[in-house]
């Protein structure tokens, strides 16, 4: 194994805490209102949208492909540098750990407005978490009228940051007010109670990848930005 250049950890050595979603999905337009025919899956592709991501140095390794509905374990220091991607035709999705912040970086909210310079029509929606005791989130839904939903912080400890119009985000997207109770979304809640890693998924609608095993997605092996690597010994190493 190649190993990389800013950690200061061994490959072997474990992680603290877990996380189950660190992902973030692009939609091109025209946007799907019903069954989604995904194209197949595009490597080259793949691989030139990992080499330009916000956190990625520099690619390592390819690995044997996985399905979007395979959830890559985070055990060792190791597995912190892998990601997934898929690219099928509009729909190009991502997971990767380095999305996941527990110091007000808000890498989720970086990498969406970078996508945005390069995609400005796509829709943009993504999610990450981190358990260290108490759960971090960070989710984003990105419109290219430039309509943006954003919300940081612990939920269960205190109120989250929410920056943009929740309800303004949902009018422009056509979710209906039986569709958020059918997914017990109250947006008059606290923000903190709210569920806005479902609310994304709502956004993707029939666009959404994750979970469906039939959806191949290449995976690397990467060296992280210095920045990233930072931002990921304090997500998944530091005793706080």
């Amino acid at each position: 194994m190649t190993d990389t250049t800013f950690w200061t950890y061994p490959p072997d050595q474990e992680v603290r805490g877990h996380g189950d979603d660190y992902t973030l999905t692009l939609l091109l337009p025209p946007f799907p209102a019903g069954t989604v025919n995904f194209s197949p899956h595009d490597p080259e592709k793949a691989r030139h949208f990992a080499e330009t991501f916000d956190t990625v140095d520099e690619i390592l390794e390819e690995l044997p492909p996985v399905s979007a509905g395979d959830f890559l374990a985070l055990e060792t220091r190791a597995d912190l540098d892998l990601i997934k991607v898929g690219c099928w035709g509009d729909v190009i999705s991502l997971t990767d750990p380095a999305l996941a912040d527990t110091i007000g970086d808000l890498p989720l909210l970086g990498a969406a407005t970078t996508l945005r310079e390069r995609y400005p029509d796509a829709r943009i929606v993504g999610s990450a978490n981190v358990d260290r005791g108490e759960d971090h989130t960070e989710d984003i839904i990105q419109l290219p009228d430039g309509l943006r939903l954003h919300t940081e912080g612990w939920p269960g400890v205190e109120p989250l940051e929410v920056t943009g119009d929740p309800q303004a985000v949902v009018r422009a997207l056509g979710i209906s007010p039986e569709t958020l109770a059918k997914e017990s979304i109250d947006l008059d809640e606290e923000s903190d109670e709210i569920d806005w890693r479902t609310l994304g998924r709502l956004a993707l609608g029939p666009g959404d990848p994750w979970g469906r095993a039939d959806l191949p997605m290449s995976v690397f092996r990467v060296r992280h930005t210095s920045t990233s690597t930072y931002r990921m010994k304090e997500a998944w190493f530091s005793n706080r």
